[in-house]
């Protein structure tokens, strides 16, 4: 089975910023990875391109069924909650997941 992305995208006011991104950090990405199957977390703040989403974090499970069965979870219910808790009112967030494409490319530039 291939590999599979959640991507999610968010908004954070300037003035929580630095908090938002040691929660993100210390606590919220953790917390996703001690989901069975959850294999990364990386994180992105955008520096082009117009989109209202300033953050990216990218998760990569290990296949499209530990995906789905993420989705559907306790596990992500309660890390929703939890981040409504700390940024609801001063945050928007959009996720969406993505399965691996049949080949890989790499650069020869490696």
């Amino acid at each position: 089975m291939a590999v599979t992305v959640f991507m999610v995208r968010a908004t954070i006011t300037k003035e929580l910023e630095a908090a938002f991104n040691k929660w993100y950090d210390e606590e919220h990405v953790p917390q996703v990875l001690r989901y069975n199957g959850a294999i990364s977390g990386k994180r992105y703040k955008r520096i082009m391109g117009d989109d209202k989403y300033d953050y990216m974090a990218l998760y990569e499970f290990k296949n499209e069924a530990t995906f789905k069965e993420f989705q559907a979870s306790g596990h992500l219910r309660e890390l929703k909650a939890d981040y409504d808790k700390h940024f609801g009112t001063t945050s928007e967030r959009a996720g969406t997941g993505w399965v691996q494409h049949d080949r890989l490319y790499n650069s020869h530039y490696s």
